[in-house]
Order: C-alpha cells, then sequence, then structure tokens
C-alpha cells in the first residue's frame, strides 16, 4: 500500500462517520478482550487445524503492545487510556505439520466501542491499526492521530458492516478484507468517508469444488514438489475464518483478477499454500507455494 499523507482537520461533519471531539479523560483502565470462542472450538474440532493460542496486539498511536495467549485462555488484558480509539487484534497460532503458523486473517475488535474479539471485525481494527501507522509515517503527533480517531465514529463504522455481513446477496458471502483499504483509509483521514466505501465490488463466488477441480489438474506438482501422493484427500481453508464454518458445501467470496490465498491440509504431507485468481468469466488460475511451511 502507498504511503499516505494524512491531512486531519480541525473539525468534520459529515455522512454521520463524524463526531465532535469533546475533552479526552487521562485516566487509564484495565481492559479484557475476549476471544471468539465458539470459533475458538470449531477449531479444534473435526480437520480444522489445532489452535495453539493467539498472537495479540493492542494499537493506539504510536503505542504497540504484544502478547502471546495460549488457547486455554479466554480473554487477554491490556492498560488503555480510557476512550481513546484502540485496534485490538487477534492472530490464531494453529499447529501445520509439527509447526505453528499464522495464517487465517486475525480477530479485533476497536475499543471502546467493544471488548469481545471477533473474525468479523478484525477487519476494522486493521483499519485502526493502518490509520494509526501510516499518520506516525507522515509525521503527525501521536496525540493528534489519536484526536482525530475519536471524531470518527466507528461504532457507526462497525454497524454498517456487520449489517452487510448480515443480509449478504443470495449469491455472495460478505468478506471485509476484500474491500479497497487504500480507499477507506483515504476517506477517513480527508473526511470524505461514507457507507459506499463498505460495498465490496468487482466480486463472485467460487465453491469448494471448483478449487479442488483445479488443485486436481497441479496433481504432478503437488506430488513432485510436495510429495503429495495421487488422489490424496486434504482439507481446504479460506485466509477469511468465517467462510470455513459454514453449513454445506464451502462457497468463498474472491475479487476477480486478484489472488487469494488458502491453506490445503493433507494427512501425510506438508500443507501446501494454493493461490487462486478468477477472472470475470469464470476462469480459475491456480498457483502453488513452493517453499514448505
Amino acid at each position: 500500500m502507498k504511503k499516505m499523507c494524512f491531512l486531519f482537520l480541525p473539525a468534520v461533519f459529515i455522512a454521520g462517520f463524524f463526531v465532535s471531539c469533546g475533552t479526552a479523560s487521562e485516566d487509564f483502565d484495565e481492559v479484557s478482550f475476549y476471544f471468539p470462542q465458539y470459533e475458538a472450538s470449531d477449531f479444534a474440532g473435526g480437520d480444522f487445524p489445532y489452535l495453539t493460542g493467539w498472537n495479540v496486539v493492542s494499537v493506539c498511536g504510536d503505542e504497540r503492545i504484544y502478547k502471546t495467549v495460549p488457547a486455554q485462555e479466554k480473554a487477554v488484558s491490556f492498560i488503555l487510556e480510557r476512550n481513546a480509539p484502540c485496534a485490538v487484534l487477534a492472530f490464531p497460532v494453529i499447529l501445520c505439520a509439527g509447526r505453528e503458523i499464522e495464517f487465517f486473517k486475525p480477530a479485533g475488535c476497536i475499543y471502546p466501542e467493544q471488548r469481545s474479539l471477533s473474525f468479523l471485525r478484525g477487519f476494522s481494527a486493521s483499519v485502526l491499526d493502518e490509520f494509526y501507522s501510516h499518520s506516525i509515517l507522515s509525521g503527525t503527533p501521536p496525540d493528534k492521530a489519536v484526536s482525530y480517531a475519536r471524531r470518527f465514529n466507528w461504532k457507526k463504522f462497525i454497524s454498517v458492516i456487520e449489517q452487510k455481513n448480515d443480509f449478504p446477496s443470495p449469491e455472495l458471502l460478505y468478506n471485509p478484507w476484500l474491500l479497497e483499504k487504500s480507499s477507506v483509509l483515504e476517506g477517513i483521514a480527508a473526511g470524505s468517508f461514507s457507507a459506499t466505501y463498505l460495498g465490496m465490488k468487482n466480486v463472485r463466488s467460487v465453491s469448494e469444488s471448483e478449487i479442488r477441480t483445479a488443485l486436481q489438474k497441479k496433481s504432478l506438482i503437488l506430488e513432485n514438489s510436495f510429495s503429495v501422493p495421487p488422489g490424496a484427500d486434504f482439507a481446504l481453508f479460506s485466509k477469511y475464518f468465517p467462510f470455513n464454518i459454514t453449513g454445506g458445501e464451502k462457497s468463498f467470496t474472491v475479487k476477480y483478477g486478484v489472488q487469494e490465498e488458502f491453506l490445503c491440509v493433507f494427512s501425510e504431507s506438508q500443507p501446501v499454500r494454493a493461490f487462486v485468481s478468477v477472472t470475470k468469466d469464470g476462469k480459475i488460475t491456480l498457483a502453488l507455494n513452493s517453499i514448505p511451511i
């Protein structure tokens, strides 16, 4: 993503996404954030890779605090400035072929609006995280970045995403990670953000069977480069975790011409990363990671 020069305005009121900035309290609270429990329990069942823990980070202005939390813990705590917008992101650590790796997009939330982490909210948290990062890199003082973040209506931002997730089109499941994040960030920084930024564009649905068919055509590469026997069964996972827990055959929303990463877990061979790209006429191209995980 290109570097952005963020302009902070004295006051902005548009589209309900910006609010006046009141006086902030300098008090700090210890805040507990709860992991997505039902999703965490699903990780350990069936064909899902085993969850070993979470790599968690809280971000506010230029302050980043990292913690590693074992899977059995229900929550993680941070000491945060009261009412200062803070992004909390929790990256699942899974066990694949005897190694711990990060693969799935993070769960997350934005404090003080939320205290429960979810995979849907991970995108919102990542937007605030990158907003702070770009602001500091462009020379904005951390206190000004936090002050401006307070003016943005994160509650409405989160609400619009949840509405789009709850009422998707019949053909397409909503995936906020397919949004144009650079445009979202620029809109927030420039004071021109609106709900239209949160609509998916140039996307289509791809079924698990379509991806499996494309993988079967790579059987020679799988055998020679990854020691995968011909016809070996495997479990297929999207980086966006909610797509992996739908009933019946899995369906994935992908963006035209953009490589989407999937994880193929074989029972007796090393996991393989598959990069899937789809054209508007439905042609699927697939590349495999030649570097062992």
